[in-house]
């Protein structure tokens, strides 16, 4: 299972379409992620380039397969839902442009993590996407992936980060709520013309 939500992208709300991308990599941001390296195995957290594409596909199909169907995070997901947002193309596409970015999390040549996050507008900044193995729970790398997104978000003058996540997945309000986000509303969102009702969490940056 992975240890937390995963988000859509603006056309599939609360599908796996990732929304980050990847833009120039600020002061702070390279500073964290010189942080990146842990112990028990080496994890270390870097921005994502067109060659990580095919590492990134098999994590996130393995972390879809260990999560299962209905898991939360995963709402609407499915083998050829996958295989369509894994597309060398559909990768491209995620990590280019000023207001896409992603970080991921690398245990020797393997990926083991990913943060993605998307701007909204001058002032706000959605962390869009965040999974861990559930095997790598614990040892803080979803909390380095979200410190790494809001590092680079404050490097890009953002003041203020949003999340969402099912109502029905109480482990990422609570992961996200470590992370200093508080609960500021709930929306409903179509996936696939079925209604998903989502906490919204935000917070300073």
């Amino acid at each position: 299972r992975a240890t937390v939500d995963t988000r859509q992208s603006e056309t599939r709300p609360n599908r796996i379409g990732l929304t980050a991308s990847l833009g120039a990599c600020g002061d702070e941001t390279q500073r964290m992620l010189d942080l990146g390296s842990m112990e028990k195995g080496e994890v270390s957290i870097r921005q994502a380039t067109e060659e990580d594409g095919y590492a990134f596909a098999e994590f996130l199909g393995a972390a879809w397969r260990e999560a299962g169907p209905d898991a939360p995070g995963f709402t609407g997901a499915s083998e050829e839902t996958i295989a369509e947002i894994t597309t060398p193309e559909a990768f491209r596409g995620n990590i280019s442009g000023p207001e896409r970015r992603m970080f991921l999390a690398w245990e020797e040549d393997r990926v083991v993590g990913f943060s993605a996050t998307r701007g909204m507008d001058q002032s706000s900044v959605e962390l869009s996407g965040i999974i861990v193995f559930r095997s790598r729970a614990g040892r803080g790398i979803g909390s380095t992936l979200v410190e790494s997104a809001m590092a680079a978000a404050r490097g890009d003058g953002h003041r203020e980060m949003i999340v969402k996540t099912e109502t029905t997945n109480h482990r990422a309000k609570a992961f996200y709520e470590n992370q200093g986000f508080r609960t500021v509303g709930v929306e409903t969102e179509d996936v696939d013309d079925i209604p998903v009702e989502v906490w919204v969490l935000s917070r300073p940056l």
